[in-house]
């Protein structure tokens, strides 16, 4: 017995049979015939891998079942689409195409037609989560993105790939793919807050917002206080959430590095989990606070049970961060991306190394995205140590920080203000001390 053929067929029937058996669940939505499942697509793959061991017989078999194959799909939609008065989807059609194509890989590379198997059943069993999240686009914001994609497909490649100033430092294709960077991480964030919605619970607006940016977190539960200025259970919220964002926001920070400068995040990351370890507890001491405050008042209060953090949990609170895939705020971006990276190569050109930290400084004034990327480049280029472009992305970090706590005392009130003041302390005292000592 050949033990090559039985495990061609025994793999080839599993894998049609994993895609059939989704298709099979769906069957009373998409197929009213009922008649296509497990059996039908487990037969259609080894259709395509006996199609493929057979060509040592008759040369060229393969296409010719293969055109046979997909005219019996066309065949049986169009009777399908006959028989029905409602609308016909071809999902099952396609997906018994690719399953013919998996079983005439499984001969020459199983892995890849398992892998493939493994992905078409994934995707199938999407439907009901695309479906929501298609439901939840906006017209605008599906123009809006895809002209993003459409401008930067077209122009990425015609961009120069080399420096077009005098001064060497502005090399477009770089700076535009940054810009691509930098948006494809807060796109992910925002319609993840989009498609869940801000009343999943403060810990979702925390996580999401710090990806997509901590500052809009900011103002959002600083805006939330300022509307119930006597309640100690919205500051105590509003504060969880942003220490929560806070802390995630690291890891924002250290994904968007490493894609750029990954060797960078050798020394970086001593510094960002000294951050982000005491960002973290002090996120959850805020939550064990909050929790005690509400069963207190749920004892003394228990018919009226959680009423503020209800109200605050009713208003969806709305986090001020647009589509990052429209045109203007990446152009906005862009520029102040450019303006980050001049300023920083001219004061290190007139004063030395050590201006970089001032560039640092006002650039986490305004955002940590640009200044990190712009001295994580400087360091690849050679401009900089590592040492002093660690340093530069976390006083940043901390500038960032400062602007925060402003933030959350002018926008919200002195008591918000002043947790936030404390929580950030620690941070900003832990990086301040460790990046130092790099």
């Amino acid at each position: 017995m050949d033990w090559t053929l039985i495990r061609a067929v025994v793999i080839s029937l599993a894998l049609g049979g994993i895609v059939g058996l989704e298709r099979q669940s769906h069957r009373d939505d998409e197929s009213p015939f009922g008649s296509v499942g497990m059996r039908t697509f487990a037969l259609a793959s080894l259709l395509g891998t006996s199609a493929v061991l057979a060509e040592t017989v008759m040369n060229g078999l393969v296409y010719v079942v293969g055109i046979g194959y997909f005219a019996l799909l066309v065949a049986f939609f169009w009777h399908e689409r006959r028989a029905t008065e409602h609308e016909v989807g071809i999902t099952t059609q396609v997906s018994a195409m690719v399953v013919f194509v998996i079983g005439v890989l499984v001969p020459s590379n199983p892995l890849f037609a398992a892998s493939l198997a493994v992905i078409v059943a994934a995707v199938l069993a999407s439907k009901r989560y695309t479906s929501s999240f298609v439901r939840l686009l906006t017209p605008a914001e599906i123009i809006s993105t895809m002209k993003f994609l459409l401008v930067t497909v077209v122009l990425l490649p015609l961009l120069p790939n080399e420096p077009v100033d005098p001064w060497g430092i502005y090399n477009p294709r770089e700076i535009w793919l940054l810009v691509v960077l930098i948006s494809g991480i807060s796109f992910m964030a925002y319609f993840a807050i989009r498609f869940m919605g801000t009343r999943r619970g403060l810990t979702l607006t925390g996580v999401l917002g710090g990806m997509a940016s901590s500052t809009a977190v900011t103002l959002a539960m600083a805006r939330q206080v300022r509307k119930q200025p006597d309640s100690r259970t919205v500051t105590l919220a509003a504060a969880f959430a942003i220490m929560l964002a806070t802390a995630f926001m690291f890891f924002r920070v250290t994904v968007a590095v490493a894609v750029i400068n990954v060797s960078l995040i050798a020394t970086l990351w001593v510094p960002f989990v000294a951050m982000a370890i005491p960002g973290s507890l002090i996120a959850g001491g805020m939550w064990i606070v909050l929790h005690r405050h509400m069963t207190r008042k749920e004892e003394q209060e228990s018919s009226d049970g959680d009423d503020e953090l209800e109200e605050l949990a009713d208003e969806d609170p709305e986090l001020d961060i647009r589509n990052p895939f429209e045109l203007v705020p990446a152009l906005k971006f862009a520029a102040l991306l450019m303006l980050i990276i001049g300023g920083a190569n001219l004061l290190q050109e007139l004063y030395g190394g050590g201006a970089i930290y001032v560039a640092a400084v006002f650039g986490g004034l305004a955002e940590t995205n640009a200044i990190s990327l712009a001295v994580a480049r400087m360091e690849n280029l050679g401009e900089i140590s590592a040492s002093v472009a660690t340093q530069s992305i976390v006083i940043a970090i901390l500038a960032n920080s400062i602007v925060k706590a402003v933030m959350a005392s002018i926008v919200g009130n002195r008591k918000l203000g002043g947790y936030v003041t404390a929580g950030l302390f620690p941070i900003f005292a832990v990086g301040l001390g460790v990046s130092f000592f790099l």
